[in-house]
């Protein structure tokens, strides 16, 4: 069987921005391989517009599968369509809350900047929405403040759209808590194998027969000419693997590649180069 990982993760980033393509969605990847790094694994990406009814479905939706964290990426932001809190809340049936801690930073920034209209600081004091009864999380890189909130033992998280705040409030908050549940880490390693392509598609199927619980991706667009399947060819290859602690996913990565390696060079030769590392 694949990697499943102890702890599961359900992503839902909103944005219309999102969906009228107008920027792509790199936060979502980017936590993707961050869950996997502290091992987790992302079970669902879901990708909405700014709408309240279509934030409650995905979080409803969401409650009633078998992820552990349900992390929000966008929405927090100050403008009248920065919606994904209140939205929350009203698919919770919880109350919006201004978190005074996050907020009084925001208003001596604005200050300190020369902003003193009341109207623009209670616009600024929008990114320090909450829920009643959630922890706030505060922002090392910006303004805009998350929350965890707990709902029927799954934890739900809320992050800017801001990659560079996204990622800081990612690491500050919600990966110590994924990694206070897992009990299990990942392993993964990108290789360039280069072998004579007839003979690469053979082994590659016998590895995975062998090898259920390694996750074993090839990246080949076979050659157009027949003739070609007798030349050498270089496929990209994704490994990635589960285990109790690093050092036994260390230990066991290593003689899988030594056995993938013996087993290349026992029918012709070749190389694997390794380019990726997590």
């Amino acid at each position: 069987m694949k990697p499943t990982g102890s702890v599961k993760v359900e992503i839902i980033a909103t944005g219309d921005e999102l969906i009228f393509g107008r920027i792509v969605d790199t936060n979502s990847n980017w936590i993707a391989k961050r869950v996997a790094e502290i091992g987790a694994r992302l079970r669902r990406v879901t990708m909405i517009g700014d709408e309240p009814e279509l934030i409650d479905s995905a979080l409803q939706d969401a409650l009633k599968r078998d992820a552990h964290f349900i992390i929000f990426s966008g929405g927090l932001g100050p403008s009248a369509d920065d919606i994904t809190v209140d939205s929350i809340g009203t698919s919770l049936g919880q109350d919006t809350v201004i978190d005074e801690e996050g907020a009084a930073k925001i208003e001596a920034v604005y200050r300190k900047r020369g902003i003193t209209e009341q109207a623009s600081i209670d616009r600024g004091r929008r990114m320090a929405r909450i829920l009643k009864g959630s922890i706030a999380m505060q922002n090392p890189v910006g303004f805009a403040v998350g929350m965890e909130v707990e709902v029927g033992g799954k934890t739900i998280c809320t992050l800017p759209g801001v990659p560079s705040e996204l990622k800081g409030m990612f690491d500050a908050h919600v990966a110590p808590l994924i990694m206070n549940q897992t009990n299990t880490v990942f392993v993964a390693r990108t290789f360039n194998i280069s072998m004579i392509w007839k003979d690469f598609f053979p082994l590659y199927r016998q590895m995975q027969i062998d090898y259920p619980e390694i996750y074993i991706k090839n990246a080949a667009t076979p050659p157009v000419e027949d003739s070609d399947r007798s030349n050498v060819h270089t496929i990209k290859v994704d490994f990635v693997l589960e285990a109790e602690t690093s050092e036994i996913a260390e230990k066991t990565m290593k003689d899988f590649l030594a056995d993938y390696m013996k087993r290349i060079d026992k029918i012709g030769g070749g190389e694997m180069l390794l380019i990726r590392s997590s």
